[in-house]
């Protein structure tokens, strides 16, 4: 997605955030999608379109409002502090530009699921970093997943492409003969090769 289909799509980046609100990371989750349908959907805003498009605030404002719900969901006596919510959307907006905004709520949606472990006594904006690193482990595995399996599909369909366009010998040379009755040039110039080649090998 690029800036004019993204201020087409979302004029106001209030409606952005409206629409991937917190409740679109367990969705994501329930409709069963992987890291390549997420990482390759090119209608999906990156972190970095969304701050070239609007300025830095939308998606920093954006990531504050996704991680500040693990303040509610993970039951520790020490919470996320507010600078430690900035800064940690600001470290992902820098190392993160190219990961798009489904794939945010994913990564989150997962961490909850305890994926990448718990929280110990606080919520530890390190652990959610390191937790990232491996995230984007597994979406670089599933991106080449999806691009074996694809090139897989295109050999497959190559192959019976050829099949079906395929003709026997027999089919060949029924056709080399109507050529030649035909009076082609090159055909006869085929006929007349091939019967050389056949005296060759039997004298």
């Amino acid at each position: 997605m690029k800036q004019r289909a993204l201020l087409t799509k979302y004029p106001d980046p209030a409606q952005f955030i409206l629409d991937y609100n917190p409740d679109l990371q367990f969705k994501i989750v329930r409709c069963n999608a992987t890291h390549a349908d997420l990482a390759l959907n090119l209608e999906i805003p990156s972190l970095g379109l969304l701050a070239s498009t609007y300025g830095d605030e939308t998606p920093l404002e954006w990531l504050k409002i996704q991680f500040g719900t693990l303040n509610d969901f993970a039951e520790v006596s020490t919470k996320i502090a507010k600078t430690q919510l900035e800064e940690l959307a600001a470290i992902f907006l820098s190392e993160y530009y190219y990961i798009n905004a489904a794939e945010i709520c994913f990564f989150i949606a997962r961490f909850k699921s305890g994926q990448y472990g718990r929280f110990y006594g606080a919520i530890d904006p390190m652990k959610i970093t390191s937790a990232m690193l491996e995230y984007t482990s597994e979406r670089r595995r599933g991106i080449e997943r999806h691009e074996r399996e694809q090139y897989r599909i295109q050999r497959q369909k190559e192959i019976e492409e050829r099949g079906n366009n395929s003709i026997s010998y027999a089919e060949h040379l029924e056709q080399e003969k109507k050529l030649v009755e035909n009076g082609d040039k090159d055909a006869i110039e085929r006929a007349s090769r091939r019967i050389g080649n056949f005296c060759l090998s039997t004298s």
